[in-house]
């Protein structure tokens, strides 16, 4: 097949849904599969082989980003050559709107994917607009957006429940990205803790993403502090670079921490791995996840997990397979933290409990599953 992925946001930008984009790009092209992105412009970001990119401009409020300029005919005028079989958006923004259109001149079925939980970045981000009225002016573009498309996919039952329960008539389906588990083959933790200088002795937890609101950081630093009072020698290393950076450093400060966080920033592919292996235990608060990669990369290296079990982080660790799931309360989730890092015969079943799960989630497995959701379509939209 020819596939076309639209995107607002991609490289040089690190998060989920680029992730989730160059892993199953990956997979598309491994199976002898034709890919074709659509993207922002970055500066000083060298032209890519089968990557076409969209002038863009500075966004103030989030610099990671930019907003893409999609009347580019520079780049339009090449959709119709590409022969494409399918059009998959992952963003309902500039780009993903002009998709729409795309799709519509073009004769070629349009696939979504739902990855935010955009009802919660409304509360952390729009404050100057009611959080009601925004909640539901939200969920109406949601299903706007959705009710165009000939296929919507949600990494998670529960986002699919969401999606429904927003009034969404496009068949929803469940397809999470999956993990490349070569890539994380051989990771040295070893020599993580010597680059970073964290002691052998020092029990490392970690958080590693998008450092944002949404992604309840000062939550793992109030455990933090419960945490040092049973266990004097832990280390948190946040992993990642957000808007809500700046902000939490502070906050480490006032709150008399920050001997003991670590913010490494992002990381090259080699360090990435690395530090999933160097960590005792991956901690993760945030409840918008609608999959949370890196709760199964993590189980990939055989890092046991603690996280609160909301959304697609409950539905990836069911059962508290490879880890324990608490409730949103920093009490319950230090105990969590404390009792795996002491009972050293639960830890090491946890850890094979890990490995052992995050084999079902490897993204060749959800890489033909997603293509067999495009033949369905493709096939439907011939008829």
């Amino acid at each position: 097949m020819n596939i076309g992925i639209v995107t607002d946001t991609y490289r040089p930008r690190i998060n989920g849904v680029v992730t989730s984009i160059d892993t199953f790009a990956y997979e598309f092209r491994k199976l002898g599969h034709s890919v074709y992105i659509f993207a922002p412009s970055f500066p000083h970001v060298p032209a890519e082989e089968h990557v076409y990119r969209f002038p863009s401009l500075y966004l103030f409020f989030d610099p990671e980003d930019r907003l893409a300029l999609p009347w580019s005919r520079k780049v339009t005028k090449k959709i119709p050559d590409l022969k494409l079989d399918i059009l998959h958006t992952q963003t309902p923004f500039t780009l993903g709107i002009a998709a729409l259109r795309w799709a519509r001149q073009n004769h070629i079925p349009l696939v979504h994917t739902y990855h935010t939980l955009f009802t919660a970045y409304t509360a952390h981000y729009l404050k100057f607009i009611p959080k009601d009225l925004g909640v539901e002016w939200t969920k109406r573009l949601s299903r706007a957006y959705c009710d165009r498309c000939q296929l919507v996919i949600t990494p998670s039952p529960q986002m699919k429940q969401a999606l429904l329960s927003y009034g969404v008539h496009s068949p929803v389906e469940v397809n999470p990205t999956g993990i490349n588990l070569e890539r994380l083959q051989n990771a040295d933790g070893k020599a993580f803790r010597k680059n970073f200088g964290i002691k052998d002795e020092e029990k490392m937890l970690l958080f590693m993403g998008r450092i944002g609101r949404e992604k309840n950081v000062p939550f793992l630093f109030r455990m933090l502090k419960l945490v040092l009072k049973e266990i004097p020698a832990v280390r948190l290393v946040v992993a990642g670079e957000g808007p809500a950076k700046q902000e939490l450093v502070r906050l480490c400060s006032e709150m008399g921490i920050q001997g003991h966080v670590l913010f490494i920033g992002y990381m090259n592919k080699e360090d990435w791995a690395n530090c999933y292996a160097a960590a005792d235990l991956f901690t993760f608060a945030s409840v918008t996840e609608t999959q949370g990669l890196v709760v199964t990369e993590a189980m990939a290296v055989g890092t046991p997990v603690v996280a609160v079990g909301e959304m697609g982080v409950a539905d990836i660790m069911r059962g508290d397979k490879g880890g324990l799931l608490t409730r949103l309360d920093e009490a319950e989730f230090s105990r969590a933290v404390i009792q795996l890092l002491l009972d050293q015969s639960l830890y090491e079943k946890k850890v094979k409990e890990a490995l052992n799960w995050a084999k079902e989630w490897s993204s060749e497995a959800m890489g033909k599953k997603l293509l067999g959701h495009y033949q369905a379509v493709i096939s439907e939209f011939k008829k």
